[in-house]
């Protein structure tokens, strides 16, 4: 596995013992509407909030796990550079990307732990467990371009996947899940509800009379 920074791909930090598993997070976010009268809440949909990416990996100064080229703490140094370190030049953290084999993450570090586990007779650090978490970023020209990807002034075809309805891409597109009742008679359905995955459904356009 490799980290690098998506701006100086040179820049880069190669874990030499790769972790056991990847652990992916993705979250819906709500808005909480009161009901007037009653004790009920009602969950609107807000968004989608950015994935998360989090694992743990070891760093080994035995030389038991792999040759040592290098102390614990200088191979640490390394990693903060790369992940964590505040870089002057963008004022901020590096833009990193985490790519092992056909997989690929473009993220920010969101948090970084160590777990001393061996020691020298002297104290010095031999074996780290590092726990890390990523949170996805995207680009503001990839945002751009996802933005008018789902622009109301466009026609869309939508291949309707799980846990996907007519209302859900009725708020992603116009920004208003009550669109729903026109958009199943405009694709020839009787209603929007119990609509099956795979069906491929057809988004015109709308004008709005502001």
């Amino acid at each position: 596995m490799t980290i690098l920074c998506l701006d100086d791909p040179d820049n880069k930090f190669e874990l030499l013992i790769n972790p056991d598993s990847l652990k992916f997070t993705r979250k819906v976010e709500y808005t909480i509407d009161k009901v007037v009268g009653t004790s009920a809440n009602v969950n609107r949909f807000h968004k989608h909030a950015p994935s998360n990416l989090s694992f743990n990996f070891v760093l080994d100064g035995t030389g038991v796990a792999y040759e040592k080229t290098e102390s614990v703490e200088d191979t640490i140094e390394k990693l903060e550079k790369v992940i964590y370190k505040y870089v002057g030049d963008i004022h901020q953290p590096n833009t990193l990307k985490v790519s092992w084999g056909n997989f690929s993450f473009n993220c920010r570090m969101e948090s970084l732990n160590y777990e001393y586990t061996l020691f020298a007779p002297n104290g010095e650090p031999l074996r780290v467990k590092v726990s890390v978490s990523f949170v996805n970023y995207i680009s503001r020209k990839e945002e751009q371009a996802k933005a008018n990807a789902q622009s109301p002034d466009l026609s869309h075809v939508i291949l309707l996947k799980a846990g996907e309805s007519i209302p859900y891409w009725c708020h992603i597109i116009y920004g208003d899940a009550s669109y729903c009742t026109d958009i199943a008679r405009y694709n020839g359905l009787s209603n929007f509800r119990n609509v099956k995955p795979g069906n491929r459904l057809l988004f015109p356009p709308i004008v709005r009379n502001d």
